[in-house]
């Protein structure tokens, strides 16, 4: 994992495994996304054709429609590799 976005969850240098059969969003888990051409890892959250992105380390979080992304999968675990 690349990035500060979703800490403490995540932390920059941890491993996440994504289960590549789990596209349908269940509101509140955290997906890797296809958006705007880059992939994104975030919390989601679903009201009908609205998907909010939430970041667990950033007090931002923005709407966007459910059509203009692409759910790759579903993080099922994060491994982290450091000793803190």
């Amino acid at each position: 994992m690349n990035g500060g976005n979703m800490v403490p969850t995540i932390k920059e240098g941890d491993h996440i495994v994504v289960d590549l059969d789990q596209r349908v969003i269940i509101s509140g888990e955290i997906y890797i996304v296809e958006y705007q051409q880059s992939n994104v890892v975030c919390r989601l959250l679903l009201d009908r054709e609205t998907v909010t992105f939430l970041f667990d380390g950033l007090e931002y979080s923005f709407e966007e429609s459910l059509y203009n992304i692409n759910v790759i999968g579903r993080i099922i675990e994060v491994k982290t590799l450091t000793e803190e």
